[in-house]
């Protein structure tokens, strides 16, 4: 990550992008586009988070990875040399797995590349599709819970809120990462459809409702502050 240029990178600073709106950008894999979300460049912190476009037959080099690699398959399947994951699925392959991304029917992704912090990060396979909901109540809502740190620095969930929900005002101590799937979510910043990204800032008040559509949306908190 020494190379490349920073994109977002900075910690204190609200960042929302509507990314139905940017350009998908050819990346040096035939069949391959990429909208850059954020780039840090950093020793500790580093990451790249990015949506990925493969058209149907379209694959990546093989790569043994450096980093810590999460995937959510947002639309058709895909594969990265291990099995095939459809529609709504996580995956997290730890550094150090052998992974060739490919999809024979075309997908889209999102892809956060993290430098391991820790050496016990175990690959998750989690189909939301098929898998348990737990009722977050109090949210108006039902989550999938993908992984959780104990310290509370390392969290990430699928989130589904119900329509006509308000959750009043609150901050994220370590602050928040925000991908909408499906539906809308608003607050008093903006209105926040599908494809739309943002990420708050450690401290940074918001008070998201819902009106006539569910809003389904994949949520990270904690990468600022490792």
């Amino acid at each position: 990550m020494t190379d490349l240029i920073e994109v977002n990178a900075d910690a204190d600073a609200v960042i929302c992008l509507h990314t139905n709106d940017m350009p998908w950008q050819a990346t040096n894999d035939a069949g391959v586009s990429e909208k850059i979300l954020e780039r840090i460049v950093d020793p500790d912190k580093g990451r790249v988070t990015a949506l990925l476009k493969l058209e149907p037959g379209a694959s990546l080099p093989t790569e043994t990875l450096s980093t810590r690699t999460e995937i959510l398959v947002i639309a058709g399947s895909c594969s990265d040399g291990i099995d095939t994951y459809g529609k709504r699925t996580f995956v997290r392959n730890p550094a150090g797995t052998e992974m060739t991304l490919s999809s024979a029917e075309g997908c889209e992704l999102y892809i956060k590349r993290r430098i391991p912090f820790r050496d016990n990060d175990e690959r998750l396979v989690i189909d939301t599709e098929t898998c348990e909901w737990t009722p977050f109540p109090h949210r108006g809502a039902d989550v999938v819970h993908f992984y959780r740190d104990q310290h509370g620095i390392d969290t990430s969930r699928f989130g589904n809120i119900r329509p006509g929900v308000s959750i009043p005002s609150h901050d994220h101590a370590m602050g928040e990462e925000t991908l909408i799937i499906d539906g809308c979510l608003m607050d008093e910043r903006d209105t926040y459809g599908p494809g739309s990204w943002f990420r708050f800032p450690v401290g940074v008040p918001h008070a998201p409702y819902t009106e006539d559509q569910n809003c389904v949306m994949l949520i990270r908190e904690g990468d600022l502050v490792w």
